[in-house]
């Protein structure tokens, strides 16, 4: 998983942590636990304005959600969230499935840093998540994915200034369906793919034209560099 798709990936389990293993403690109990156990996984600070969950409705929304940055990258945030919310299919749902009907992240803010192709912030805030070799004991089911209103943004030392990039939106449906329910990998996997290409290409061919490059003929080893900085952010470009 690279590294642009680790701060939505970040985001998508988190949100499904709070609504699957905390949701029926009160909103402010929530909020605590995401400001106190976010920065012991991620080695960042990471911040909610909002909560408001209701499992009995089957509805929760995260507002304002920040993380910071890791010990030596500077920046206010890596990644900025106006607005996650989830719509929870109460019926259909067990303590091994969850259905949701509906996932949003609306307004994403991610400010991506590459010292190098192998060093970015958010390499070192996945790098802090511990792994697991166990399979998920729960399986999910996401019936609408949307990622609107998302920009990016990534500086570098290749680049004279930052290239910053609306990302087009991304709308998925019946993820995990087909076969009744998938793992949390699984989902992040068919998520994910769509928005490191997005961002991807976006990043890269504004990092080309700031420079005066083209994009589609990478001849100068500089330029070569630069793509390769930005490939780190998702999936390279073909």
């Amino acid at each position: 998983m690279k590294v642009i798709g680790v701060a939505i990936g970040l985001v998508l389990l988190l949100v499904i942590g709070v609504f699957v293993y905390v949701g029926y403690n009160t909103n402010s109990i929530v909020k605590n636990a995401i400001e106190t156990i976010g920065p012991q996984y991620l080695g960042a600070p990471v911040r909610v304005k909002d909560v408001d969950i209701s499992l009995s409705e089957g509805r929760g929304t995260l507002t304002d959600l920040e993380i910071g940055n890791p010990p030596g990258f500077e920046g206010p945030y890596a990644l900025r969230v106006g607005t996650v919310s989830m719509t929870l299919d109460v019926a259909n749902s067990s303590t091994g499935l969850v259905v949701l009907k509906h996932v949003k992240i609306d307004g994403a803010r991610v400010a991506a840093i590459a010292k190098s192709a192998k060093d970015t912030n958010f390499q070192a805030l996945s790098a802090n998540v511990p792994a697991s070799n166990s399979p998920s004991p729960i399986k999910l089911i996401i019936d609408q994915f949307d990622l609107t209103n998302t920009q990016a943004a990534v500086s570098s030392p290749l680049l004279a200034r930052a290239a910053e990039v609306n990302v087009p939106d991304v709308h998925l449906k019946d993820i995990g369906r087909a076969s009744g329910g998938v793992g949390v990998g699984a989902v992040l996997d068919q998520v994910l793919a769509p928005i490191t290409k997005a961002v991807t290409r976006s990043l890269t061919e504004a990092g080309m034209q700031g420079l005066g490059v083209d994009p589609n003929q990478l001849k100068s080893e500089a330029a070569k560099r630069m793509n390769d900085v930005l490939g780190s952010f998702g999936h390279p470009r073909n």
